[in-house]
């Protein structure tokens, strides 16, 4: 009889627990959400969080606060996010590869991918491509390859942060395709994009969306896309693959939030990023905005999943080239 009071008191704290906890998290968000954005304003990261989570605040009754911490190739913004309160009420932006790269490559970095973040959400896979200006006496690839090769190191290419897409996408171009370029990385790919427009770099390389009104307005053109297939919206730009070189990246860009957030709010806001990346006026307006076509989402786990895989093929990929950060 004693038992069966003491399993009965369990079961009712267990129930009251519940009760409890489905209470408080019904209640998520009960105030606005900040959002540590780790690039400049203007670029596709940035751009993908303002459109994003407009959507997604006015679904959930809130309002998302954008920040942005731009400096030393995303590690600030990165630093912020890692070290601030793990209560759902602060999110941020990461992109591959720098939320991989940094604790691979700098010695002064505090955070890492597995303990100091948790994914939220995958929205855009975008593959990287190589552009000019429209005025650029370089008209295609190959004539890009050849004059690389007669002059290493003399064309200049701009890019987002130190051993981000931008950059391994640029270390591949000598160690795949045989030709070095001058890489000038840039604290996001809106200063990137100015100074090509502006003539301060020769080549720059980028995702296609953040690219893409420039090329319709003729203002620079699409040299190669480092994609398996061509895409349906660059439909006359070769792969390297079509070339004969086996070279495949892109930049994701997502959300995370600081490491112990709870469970229960980063499937919240996973989930509701998954409806409104599936609303059709949220569509339209993607597809006006030109990044419709690299919506790839991919919900916590499967991004978390996701991003280990590819720190251990960086790891690798930076290890073989002696890289030491510690």
């Amino acid at each position: 009889m004693i038992v069966g009071i003491q399993s009965y008191k369990r079961i009712l704290l267990l129930a009251c627990m519940l009760i409890i906890s489905t209470y408080i998290n019904a209640q998520y968000p009960e105030k606005n959400i900040r959002v540590v954005v780790h690039v400049s304003p203007g670029g596709g990261t940035d751009a993908m969080a303002r459109l994003v989570l407009k959507y997604v605040g006015d679904k959930l009754g809130t309002s998302f606060i954008i920040e942005n911490f731009k400096g030393a190739g995303g590690q600030v913004g990165y630093t912020t996010l890692s070290m601030a309160e793990p209560d759902g009420y602060t999110i941020g932006t990461i992109t591959t590869s720098s939320i991989v790269t940094h604790e691979l490559t700098r010695k002064n970095v505090s955070y890492s991918l597995k303990e100091s973040f948790v994914p939220i959400a995958r929205v855009v896979s975008d593959p990287s491509v190589i552009f000019v200006r429209a005025d650029s006496p370089i008209k295609n690839i190959e004539m890009l390859m050849e004059m690389a090769r007669a002059e290493p190191g003399m064309i200049s290419c701009g890019g987002s942060m130190v051993w981000g897409t931008h950059h391994v996408h640029c270390i591949m171009l000598k160690e795949i395709c045989g030709f070095k370029l001058n890489f000038i990385p840039f604290d996001g790919l809106a200063e990137s994009r100015n100074n090509l427009l502006g003539g301060h770099i020769d080549v720059a390389i980028g995702g296609t969306s953040e690219y893409l009104s420039l090329i319709e307005s003729g203002k620079v053109r699409a040299l190669v896309v480092a994609s398996e297939e061509r895409l349906a919206h660059l439909p006359s730009v070769p792969t390297y693959t079509e070339l004969g070189y086996n070279l495949k990246i892109g930049s994701d860009r997502g959300f995370a939030a600081p490491a112990n957030t709870p469970e229960t709010y980063v499937k919240l806001l996973s989930e509701t990023i998954r409806e409104v990346i599936n609303d059709p006026k949220f569509l339209d307006l993607a597809e006006k905005m030109k990044f419709k076509e690299v919506l790839a989402y991919l919900d916590s786990k499967d991004f978390d999943k996701y991003l280990l895989n590819l720190h251990n093929e960086l790891n690798n990929f930076i290890g073989d080239r002696n890289i030491n950060n510690k």
